[in-house]
């Protein structure tokens, strides 16, 4: 995975140097003190990782979203109070500094997984001699056939929703209300962060639903819908 940092501080982009050679998977491409830099650089090159102070002269590292919204974001900061509007951002981590090499290494390994999901191996069509109806799912720069009867539910991570089906996992940039109208009849939403394929309901309990051995909470908002479109 291909990687830069940006931070003001010389000191916590050595750090970040160092701890990117311990790490098999990251290539740092860069370091960039200036963050105008750093997105003017970043718009020809498009690496899928930046790692971002949040305090720096010239522009918020909480702004960077706007100018790298493909980007997967590791905000690194000596203050905790940014955190909950760091993860609105649909941050990857937010790592306080000084910064342990366990807490770099999970928050890497965390982007390695959704970078992964990201340019998964398209899912096969069907092949049954019968079409099934499918969907396809934009993700990252490819569309994924998705056979509807092979989704068991859909479950919101920030900016991004990510399809469960029976052999595979699909993330995509869309929102709940986009979901919701791309799927045909038999779907439900079932908490304001998953959808679920009704027919791939084994247990019904009061607060959650098991699905291919899954646990999906249910919420009170949606518990009536649930029952009332399995009773009928």
């Amino acid at each position: 995975m291909r990687a830069i940092a940006i931070d003001d501080e010389p000191r916590a982009l050595e750090t970040i140097r160092r701890y990117a050679e311990k790490t098999p998977f990251l290539q740092l491409e860069q370091t960039f003190r200036d963050p105008l830099t750093a997105i003017a650089w970043w718009q020809e090159q498009q690496v899928e990782l930046v790692f971002v102070d949040i305090n720096m002269p010239n522009l918020s590292g909480l702004k960077i979203r706007e100018f790298m919204p493909q980007a997967h974001l590791i905000f690194t900061t000596a203050y905790s109070e940014f955190a909950v509007e760091s993860y609105e951002l649909n941050a990857i981590d937010y790592l306080v500094k000084p910064i342990p090499f366990d807490r770099f290494l999970k928050a890497c390994l965390k982007a390695k997984s959704r970078q992964e999901l990201l340019t998964a191996t398209p899912v096969q069509q069907p092949t049954s001699t019968q079409q099934q109806a499918s969907l396809f799912i934009k993700s990252g720069s490819k569309h994924y056939q998705l056979p509807v009867d092979r989704i068991l539910f859909i479950e919101k991570d920030g900016n991004y929703v990510t399809f469960h089906t029976s052999d595979s996992k699909v993330l995509s940039r869309l929102t709940m209300p986009q979901v919701l109208e791309l799927l045909p009849s038999g779907f439900l939403q079932v908490h304001k962060s998953y959808i679920v394929a009704l027919q791939q309901i084994e247990v019904l309990e009061p607060h959650q639903v098991t699905i291919a051995g899954r646990r999906v909470p249910v919420s009170k908002t949606y518990r009536s819908a649930v029952l009332e479109a399995l009773a009928g």
